[in-house]
């Protein structure tokens, strides 16, 4: 019986250990894609911030939720406090489905008064960053959350697997922009970083949608 529980209490020091690193990691790339988009006017990279930002709060919110799981039944929950794990992937996923239409408005106006874009290698690199950033913490998510059958983190790894699509896609826009600007200087393509903001949110808007359909089905 002894080593039952010492076995339960080892997987949920590495559910909250590695629900820990995603906050840590989605706090910096928050802070990094926010000071870069505002910095060279890129609705793209900010929505990207945006994107960033939902994770971290799915990413605490897992975090939380794989600490409360871990208690035991008591009085109030006779069957434990796993199901919170499922309430906090429905929460996200509506969180996301907020965050998608906020990025969508922004893309728009965009769109109809369109602003030069500087230095958008800067945002490219941030991209680059971004994707390696979340390809670590992800797979580290996947793995945890597969071995401890953990609902919280499973649901953020996907975020996460999301934002290494959605990141990728805008590393596409800015080069275009800026290789653009170095081969065609005549040719506007301020277009682009917008158009990729909507890709953004609409890949945003799937991901949500199949997050909320599992979660609520649990």
């Amino acid at each position: 019986m002894k080593a039952v529980q010492l076995d339960e209490a080892e997987r949920n020091k590495r559910k909250s250990k590695v629900a820990l690193l995603s906050v840590i990691s989605n706090a910096s790339l928050v802070l990094l894609k926010l000071v870069v988009g505002t910095a060279i006017g890129s609705v793209s990279v900010i929505s990207e911030a945006i994107h960033s930002g939902v994770d971290l709060l799915a990413a605490s919110i897992a975090l939380l939720a794989v600490r409360k799981s871990g208690k035991p039944a008591d009085e109030g929950h006779p069957f434990g406090h796993g199901k919170v794990e499922n309430i906090s992937g429905t929460i996200e996923a509506l969180l996301i489905f907020l965050a998608a239409g906020w990025i969508i408005y922004e893309a728009l106006e965009k769109l109809r008064n369109p602003e030069p874009l500087d230095d958008a290698w800067l945002g490219i690199t941030v991209m680059l960053i971004s994707v390696i950033a979340n390809i670590i913490v992800s797979r580290n998510l996947f793995r945890v959350g597969k071995e401890t059958d953990s609902i919280a983190l499973m649901a953020d790894a996907w975020h996460l697997r999301t934002d290494i699509y959605t990141s990728l896609g805008v590393f596409g826009g800015l080069t275009v922009i800026f290789l653009g600007g170095l081969i065609i200087p005549g040719v506007d393509l301020r277009w682009v970083d917008p158009m990729a903001a909507i890709g953004v949110a609409l890949l945003i808007i799937k991901a949500a949608y199949h997050l909320t359909v599992e979660s609520a089905r649990d």
